[in-house]
């Protein structure tokens, strides 16, 4: 009685642990064998944890990741667990047990040893018995020393006929040709094979190599049925001819070893002639006696491929995933992996694909190498359908691993180094671009393209010399004049000179950099763009007003950041380009802050005068008195200066008086008031209002006299002194007009104040000061009108 307790099967990686548990009875006594079998070797030790009681414990040191149930049996219980990824099986039994492990085949080692060299193997059996079913030998301790075998490594008896007699040679002359015909077969020569077979049957119809010299012709006609083309000359046989010798071939030889594969010939057959009921009967007949052939997978496959290919889809793939999970023969797995990864490509479903295409190149690379052209073929498909990675690593194992003299090297490493460069792996495609101009430089068909995809690739190198990327440049703009690579080459350069801050510099290639198409990453417009931009901040921060507008200008530079705003509103106002001014403040008089919103009111204030918007100008005064209230803080003079001229402009005389007055009050000693106090003058002169004149004339004069300044003198003097005249305060009048008389004056200026001074003597009754003022006043070269007025009051005299 045999009880399959579990079978675990990991993947393609085709790692196994099998227990097995056969029961029996001898003499009346029951017992159980426990078979522990894994692909690799393994530890499994006794513990005695008290006097007559003992526990096993066996280590797979790999992680099983299927959750396996404690078992209780009758002679025995079992637990399983995993810890820091091994696998551990914990046995606890039930009655008398004894742990014993299978050793390895004799013949399959040349050395034999009394003890075992090594505590690990791959198959270990438990007993269990109720009672002791052998008494026990006395084993005495001897000595242990290795028994060489070398010529003889494995016993061998020979050949043997049906009724298990040796064979002699001298009198099988078949055997000659027996292993002719097999060296044929694994040299290719298909042909051969299947006419040779025929001749060999003919002289020798019951050979005891019959068995094999049918299969030898069945692989052969398959063989030469799967390569055959649409226009290759016509077989005298088909696939019928070979399910029918496989039909009678397995009916005769039930027990041979290569049934499962005469079966799988079989199906194939019948799957190529379309005749499904017998190939499902065939293929029935493998998964339920042999279900873990590799034969058996195949003819899965096979069966999944027709499916396939009359739209059954989703069976197709379940058979497919089927043989990938369960196969045992990591080329079978392969074969699965990459159907499956064809396929979900075809569904467009690339993730997908991907993730099987990377079983195989993870667990079995070596498998594409075993159909070339198949492997190549499917590098190409990943490549059009955009996975290039897949094909790069496809394309890596046919030329790592295969051989030098691979049919299409030449091709493949240019594709190989395209596919990389597609996938970005840079340094690989390097690689592979030089590894081809090493071998083919001289007399390949690619050198060309070769060339230009390396040179393409330099700007995807890691290079941070910038010496070296500069002067790399220049050889690519020099080399490929109108080509793609030149072009790039100069926006690279361009951007170089970029981050080494040469705005200048990369301004200067303008022309050149408008020609280049807008397909790159990076783009000349906005080069050119960022490089003026960078200039022009660069001209700011410097002052360079005149420098910076031009740039702005000409490039019609915006600059979204609020850093730089005020910079830009003054360098705009010094180079009256007042509307650009108007428009940064107008976009700040809704701040979130007080303090912003005023200092902005205040510059809108400036550029909306120098536009000549004076009514708007003074339309601020309230907003401006407002905010001014709000953050204790006065106005600024230049503000208030602003607003007084606007309403001098405006003609509003009263109010530019009364904002006069609050000027002297709020700032008294400020000598850049004096032209506000001048304009008051004018407007009092112009009004004929002589008492607000002389206000304003010796405020000006207080002014000056207090900085040592004489700016308006002696013209604002002038004024006063006439003003004074009207008023009838001839007395003030003249000491004034004496005060003057110790500066430096123009001759004019000096003929019409002798005037003055002689005119208000003679009012004063000081005729003799008057006619000595007259005098000088007469004396002077220089002509004047006002000399001729002294002229007419010296004959007075």
């Amino acid at each position: 009685m045999k009880f399959l307790l579990t079978l675990l099967l990991l993947s393609v990686q085709l790692f196994a642990l099998e227990l097995i548990l056969n029961s029996g009875k001898e003499n009346n006594t029951e017992y159980a064998i426990l078979h522990i079998m894994d692909a690799e070797p393994f530890a499994c030790q006794t513990l005695t944890l008290e006097k007559d009681k003992k526990h096993y414990i066996c280590q797979i040191k790999r992680p099983i990741t299927k959750r396996i149930e404690s078992k209780k049996m009758k002679y025995a219980q079992l637990d399983f667990y995993e810890k820091e990824g091994v696998f551990y099986i914990m046995i606890e039994p039930k009655v008398g047990s004894q742990l014993i492990p299978i050793e390895d085949r004799l013949y399959n080692s040349s050395e034999i040893l009394a003890k075992p060299p090594t505590p690990l193997y791959t198959h270990w059996t438990l007993l269990l018995q109720e009672k002791e079913l052998f008494e026990k030998e006395t084993v005495h301790n001897g000595l242990d020393f290795p028994v060489e075998f070398p010529k003889y490594q494995r016993p061998y008896i020979g050949a043997l006929d049906l009724n298990g007699a040796p064979i002699s040679y001298a009198r099988s002359k078949d055997i000659g040709l027996y292993l002719e015909i097999k060296k044929a077969y694994n040299d290719g020569y298909y042909e051969s094979v299947i006419k040779d077979v025929q001749r060999v049957l003919g002289l020798y119809p019951n050979s005891i190599f019959r068995s094999e010299l049918e299969l030898f012709q069945m692989r052969s006609m398959d063989k030469l049925l799967s390569a055959r083309g649409d226009e290759s000359p016509e077989l005298v046989f088909n696939e019928n001819d070979i399910a029918s010798m496989a039909k009678r071939w397995s009916k005769e030889f039930t027990s041979d070893e290569n049934l499962p594969e005469v079966l799988y010939l079989m199906g194939k057959s019948y799957l190529k002639m379309g005749s499904k009921s017998d190939a499902n009967y065939v293929i029935d007949i493998l998964v339920d006696e042999h279900p873990h052939s590799l034969f058996t997978k195949r003819a899965i496959l096979l069966f999944a491929d027709n499916l396939f290919l009359k739209k059954e889809k989703d069976k197709a793939l379940k058979l497919y995933l089927d043989v990938l999970y369960s196969a045992q023969d990591l080329d079978i797995a392969s074969e699965a992996a990459i159907r499956l990864s064809d396929h979900q490509m075809d569904a467009g479903k690339m993730q997908e694909a991907k993730e099987y295409l990377f079983k195989v190149l993870n667990a079995n690379a070596a498998f594409l190498l075993k159909d070339k052209e198949a492997s190549y073929k499917l590098a190409r498909r990943l490549y059009e359908h955009k996975l290039y990675d897949l094909a790069a690593s496809v394309s890596d194992v046919l030329l790592d691993e295969g051989a030098k003299k691979l049919e299409n090297r030449e091709l493949l490493l240019k594709e190989s180094g395209d596919w990389h460069a597609k996938a970005n792996e840079v340094e690989k495609a390097h690689k592979r671009y030089q590894e081809y101009l090493d071998e083919y430089k001289n007399t390949g068909d690619y050198v060309q393209e070769v060339t230009e995809s390396l040179d393409a690739l330099f700007f995807e190198l890691k290079e941070n010399n910038e010496t070296t990327l500069a002067n790399y440049y220049d050889k690519l703009i020099e080399k490929y004049t109108d080509n793609e690579i030149g072009q790039r080459a100069l926006l690279e350069k361009a951007n170089l000179l970029f981050k080494q801050k040469a705005y200048a510099n990369v301004l200067a290639l303008e022309d050149a950099l408008e020609k280049i198409p807008d397909r790159f990453p990076l783009k000349g417009a906005e080069l050119i763009y960022e490089a003026a931009k960078a200039q022009s901040l660069d001209y700011l921060n410097k002052k360079q007003c005149q420098e910076s507008v031009r740039l702005i200008e000409r490039y019609k530079l915006q600059f979204s950041d609020a850093q730089y705003d005020e910079s830009l509103f003054e360098c705009f106002m010094a180079v009256s380009r007042f509307d650009r001014a108007e428009e940064i403040s107008h976009a700040h008089l809704n701040d979130s802050t007080l303090a912003s919103r005023y200092k902005w009111a205040q510059k809108e204030v400036h550029a909306l005068y120098k536009m000549g918007k004076y009514q708007e100008v003074v339309d601020f005064k309230e907003d401006l008195k407002t905010l001014s209230f709000s953050l204790r803080e006065k106005i600024g003079l230049e503000t208030i200066r602003t607003l007084f001229f606007a309403l001098v402009k405006l003609k509003n005389n009263d109010g530019a008086i009364s904002l006069a007055e609050s000027i002297k009050i709020l700032y008294p000693d400020e000598a850049n008031n004096l032209d506000i106090y001048d304009a008051i003058v004018s407007i009092a002169s112009e009004t004929k209002n002589d008492l607000l004149l002389v206000t304003y004339a010796q405020t000006i004069r207080d002014i000056q006299k207090k900085f040592n300044i004489s700016a308006l003198s002696p013209r604002i003097e002038f004024s006063y002194i006439e003003a004074l005249k009207r008023l009838g305060r001839e007395k003030e009048a003249l000491v004034l007009a004496e005060s003057l008389m110790s500066l430096a004056l123009k001759n004019d200026d000096k003929i019409r104040l002798f005037y003055h001074a002689g005119e208000l003597s003679l009012k004063l009754k000081e005729s003799e000061k008057a006619k000595g003022y007259f005098k000088e006043c007469v004396e002077n070269n220089e002509s004047s009108s006002w000399k001729k007025i002294c002229e007419e009051n010296l004959k007075l005299f």
